[in-house]
């Protein structure tokens, strides 16, 4: 019974409710979602190379996120995790373009929406599930990966081809919902998702005003570029993640420092398309009672271990750069190990809606107000248990101090290559101790871990399961006493598809 009687609670809080914060003291929220951003491409990160003044601007007037994870390095599992606040194993997206979300799934758009919030989201939708089902009213995208000219874009429900940089489109429309809202004299949660720095046919066709500022032969060349991978599972040598970066011609620097160079242009011009937002907020005054939370959806591998792409579980793949500013934030940097599944809590919180107890992140406004809580997390999983983009299904336990990774490679699920780096002495991720006699302890530690990180998502799955099916009975039940039609039983039942 007390274990019923904690469902239920946490079903309770998850329940849409009434307005809990008046409406001129709800803040808006302008979230922005770059794509396959390393946490390296961002100035503020530390790297003096790159050019992102912009981008900046959020960190400097408020946090840095230093240590900043996705759960998953891909388009749909990341952006799942962005709206639901859980695991792709839970909400059901652990692959590019896979599954709609589970019946159930909470996201920050329609919880917002049900408290009032006017709902947008602009640019990159690359999920199955619609922004619609998701809770967005104002919806103006573009579906997954494209050119980035004169792109193909849903606004208002039709469908075109839009002159122009589809930055500069998403940039447009975020404009013109935030001027709609203000308008209207709705609080707005907009989540503006871009579309660069992902490449485009295999490159990144930045304009030259951006390339300009960069000298091909200045660029970085990681030192691990002529990587072996003997530490490294097997398949990795012939996998698409290597194959790729071949075909890039990633065995010779010149051509890794020239796709280093395009890779910054085109975050540099991403960053001027963002700026145009961030500008408008500052020409509305609306800074004053807006939060700005900002980060990418994964890294991305430029030659780090003669590899591209990403899902893989190293650090250019999996961490991401991370900023949250407000109306009275400081400027300050946070060590702690955040991901992208807390920014769901956090959107939460600053609306005033509470917190579900089925979601796997954490409220990062403590942090940002630098109280660090002394419960927070020491260690999180990673995921990637559905093979995509040449990978094979693969978990991970990142601490402040050691990665620890086991790659199923073959039928057999207990057949794992193991792989632990100290990520103090060896951040490069080069030397496999995992055969290393005085490092059995700390393997059996961090193995214990993530099956305990597991365990405790599959037990956060048994509460939505009792919470979603106790709501659509409760849902169904007051349908048929008020004879509600459709669309008002929506405002009572937690479910969202």
């Amino acid at each position: 019974m007390r274990y019923l009687l904690h469902f239920l609670a946490g079903f309770l809080l998850a329940w849409p409710a009434s307005p809990l914060l008046a409406d001129e003291l709800r803040p808006n929220i302008l979230f922005i979602l770059t794509d396959d951003h390393r946490w390296d491409g961002f100035g503020s990160s530390g790297n003096d190379r790159i050019h992102t003044p912009h981008l900046d601007r959020i960190a400097e007037r408020g946090v840095y996120f230093r240590n900043a994870f996705v759960t998953l390095a891909i388009c749909s599992p990341s952006r799942a995790a962005c709206l639901t606040g859980r695991y792709g194993s839970s909400n059901g997206v652990t692959a590019l373009g896979g599954r709609n979300m589970k019946m159930g799934e909470p996201t920050f758009a329609r919880a917002l929406h049900n408290i009032g919030y006017r709902t947008g989201v602009t640019g990159k939708w690359h999920l199955k599930t619609t922004p619609q089902e998701c809770g967005f009213e104002f919806v103006s995208t573009c579906r997954g990966n494209g050119t980035w000219y004169d792109r193909e874009f849903t606004i208002n429900g039709i469908t075109g081809k839009q002159p122009g940089f589809v930055d500069n489109v998403t940039a447009d429309e975020s404009i013109r919902f935030i001027r709609e809202s203000q308008e209207a004299k709705k609080s707005f949660v907009l989540w503006m998702c871009t579309q660069v720095p992902h490449s485009s046919g295999g490159g990144w066709p930045a304009q030259q005003q951006y390339l300009n500022n960069y000298n091909v032969d200045e660029m970085p060349l990681p030192q691990t570029w002529n990587d072996d991978l003997s530490d490294k599972p097997e398949y990795l040598k012939t996998a698409r993640n290597r194959t790729k970066a071949l075909k890039f011609g990633y065995d010779k620097p010149e051509a890794i420092r020239k796709h280093a160079r395009d890779y910054y242009a085109a975050v540099q011009q991403m960053d001027a398309a963002v700026g145009r937002v961030l500008d408008e907020l500052e020409r509305r005054n609306l800074r004053k009672n807006t939060w700005i939370i900002y980060m990418g959806d994964n890294g991305w591998l430029l030659g780090e271990h003669g590899m591209t792409s990403k899902v893989l579980p190293y650090e250019e793949s999996m961490r991401v750069p991370m900023a949250i500013s407000g109306p009275d934030t400081t400027q300050l940097t946070a060590n702690e190990l955040v991901l992208n599944i807390d920014l769901t809590a956090t959107i939460f919180e600053l609306a005033g809606v509470p917190i579900p107890a089925t979601f796997h992140g954490r409220s990062l406004l403590p942090l940002v107000e630098a109280k660090s809580p002394k419960n927070w997390r020491t260690s999180f999983l990673y995921e990637a248990p559905t093979p995509q983009l040449g990978s094979q299904p693969l978990w991970a336990v990142r601490t402040h101090r050691w990665k620890y990774i086991e790659t199923q490679i073959s039928e057999d699920p207990d057949d794992r290559f193991k792989e632990l780096y100290d990520m103090q002495t060896d951040t490069l991720e080069i030397k496999n101790l995992t055969r290393e006699p005085e490092q059995q302890k700390t393997v059996k530690q961090l193995a214990a871990q993530l099956r305990n990180h597991q365990k405790e998502i599959a037990s956060s799955d048994a509460r939505t399961s009792l919470e979603t099916a106790v709501g659509q009975r409760k849902g169904s039940k007051l349908r048929r006493s008020n004879n509600l039609d459709e669309t008002a039983g929506e405002t009572v039942a937690p479910v969202d598809n």
